[in-house]
């Protein structure tokens, strides 16, 4: 499969998935692998030989979806989150250190593989919090 016809085919099948094609421009050579690997398993051709396959059998929808989900790690990725743990989180769990007459406020950050999600914690106290609690 060419990258054209990747490109080609994930324009038509992200939208039937829920999924916005702007997010997998990046990603697309991943799931362009994936894809490869997986043709390869069913015994299929080419990509258009999988659309085919996918519109004779739904039950492979799920199976296409989990093959496009790319975990992308970077700071500030949601910044909703982030926002929550600055402006609610974090400063209740200071005021409980505080209160208990500790000096720390320990995070436990699970799955974050490049570290990212806890650098950002990590910025977020330093910019907005670490003047309001400096002990």
């Amino acid at each position: 499969m060419t990258d054209a016809e990747c490109v080609g085919f994930l324009q038509w099948a992200l939208p039937q998935l829920g999924l916005r094609w702007p997010g997998f421009r990046k990603v697309r050579r991943q799931v362009h692998k994936r894809l490869n690997r997986w043709l390869a398993e069913l015994g299929l051709a080419g990509i258009a030989d999988y659309r085919g396959h996918l519109e004779t059998h739904p039950e492979e929808w799920p199976r296409l979806d989990a093959l496009c989900r790319i975990s992308i790690s970077h700071f500030y990725r949601d910044r909703s989150v982030f926002d929550c743990l600055r402006d609610d989180v974090l400063p209740v769990l200071a005021e409980a250190a505080i209160a208990r007459c500790e000096n720390q406020v320990r995070c436990w950050s699970i799955g974050c593989a490049s570290g990212e999600e806890i650098y950002t914690v990590v910025i977020l106290w330093k910019e907005h919090l670490q003047s309001r609690f400096p002990g």
